[in-house]
């Protein structure tokens, strides 16, 4: 008798659910160990836990009731006291952030500066399936490999990248995807001193992810990442989508690329082309490299 044999398409659809939910498991995970949302978190863990045992008869009905009353009052209590942000709610490092993949199930326009992007570029078959072919918008822009200016961007960076190898590897591969309908890449002619990854950029649930680079840090895993939402920050959300506007403008097209993702006076796009298959380099890089 022969088994059932899953799907590509079954095992892909897996893979992504298991992204989302390590995702969210590492988000509650940072969140109790950083004391953010405990009040939330408690109230919940406390109706599952009353829920339960009502169904079951374990506890009286009095004892529900004060049970409830108390997770009432704990959120009324909540939400008359001052809302005072940490720094640590706002600033985090690499460690904080859950893999790349994880944000592509639910990105429809995905736009990406990193001096070499290598953390996006070696999941550009991701991105292909997950964003692209379900009628999204991908831009990245990388640095033009000019001798001087990557100099002076090695100077800044951590001294563990091998900057032309890695760009040169980010660029193979960026060419290999040109013409793909809605993806499209530009070359900055010098690094602005940050990377940044903007998620749905004219959706309510959009966000940016800004990464600065410091200077001649040790490792990736030094710089400080700030994660900022449309509905947290209507005003720097905007503003950091801006940057990434002014920097597209101001890279060119690569040898190669025809940017098949030129936004049109109307916000459309135009593209045209097929995917090649794309190189795997290896480094490790922040949210965007």
């Amino acid at each position: 008798m022969t088994g059932h044999r899953r799907s590509p398409a079954h095992d892909a659809t897996q893979r992504d659910q298991l992204h989302t939910h390590s995702g969210h498991l590492a988000r509650i995970g940072r969140d109790i160990r950083d004391g953010r949302g405990l009040e939330g978190y408690a109230v919940f863990v406390t109706g599952l836990t009353m829920t339960v045992l009502g169904l079951t008869d374990a506890v009286s009905a009095p004892i529900m009731g004060a049970a409830q009353l108390l997770a009432i009052s704990f959120l009324v209590f909540h939400s008359i006291t001052p809302n005072r942000h940490r720094a640590v709610d706002v600033l985090a490092g690499r460690e904080a952030f859950a893999p790349f993949p994880s944000l592509l199930p639910h990105a429809r326009d995905l736009r990406i500066y990193g001096p070499t992007a290598i953390n996006v570029v070696v999941h550009l078959a991701e991105i292909r399936r997950l964003v692209l072919a379900r009628g999204g918008m991908v831009r990245i822009v990388v640095q033009k490999p000019d001798p001087i200016q990557l100099r002076h961007t090695a100077v800044q960076l951590d001294q563990g990248l091998d900057l032309d190898q890695t760009l040169t590897a980010a660029i193979r591969s960026l060419e290999r995807c040109d013409g793909l309908p809605g993806f499209g890449y530009r070359l900055l002619p010098f690094n602005p001193g940050f990377s940044l990854v903007v998620v749905n950029a004219g959706d309510k649930d959009g966000y940016v992810i800004v990464e600065p680079h410091g200077f001649g840090d040790q490792a990736i895993s030094d710089r400080m990442h700030l994660r900022i939402t449309r509905s947290e920050s209507p005003r720097w959300f905007a503003y950091w989508v801006d940057r990434f506007d002014a920097i597209w403008a101001a890279s060119s097209d690569g040898e190669h690329a025809s940017s098949g993702a030129k936004p049109g006076t109307d916000g459309e796009t135009r593209s045209e082309g097929r995917l090649g298959s794309l190189s795997q380099p290896d480094a490790e890089q922040g949210v965007a490299g």
